[in-house]
């Protein structure tokens, strides 16, 4: 064969772009139809909502006009959201132990 030779060769097929084999994943874990859904509040998540609602006054506030002292408002929600975690944790713990 040669370079003027017009036919095209037969032997190998034409780089094509290569078509990935579609992903088959197995779950991981129950099926998500054997499992049931949390109906209780986890304290976290309540507190960090509360600390994000208080925030959003305190912005509001000042956007209003309300004078706060900035310092002593982050310090007083740190320490009223971490006690009100250590209560929510020692609380879900009684509980948990009550039930065996």
């Amino acid at each position: 064969m040669s370079f003027d030779d017009p036919t095209p060769r037969t032997d190998h097929a034409a780089p094509t772009a290569a078509t990935p084999e579609p992903l088959t994943a197995e779950p991981v874990g129950p099926s998500p139809a054997t499992t049931t859904p949390s109906t209780h509040l986890r304290v976290g998540t309540v507190v960090w909502g509360l600390v994000l609602a208080l925030l959003g006054v305190g912005v509001t506030a000042v956007g209003a006009g309300a004078a706060l002292d900035l310092q002593a408002a982050l310090i007083v929600l740190l320490v009223a959201a971490g006690t009100a975690l250590l209560v929510g944790a020692f609380v879900t713990a009684r509980r948990a132990r009550a039930r065996g």
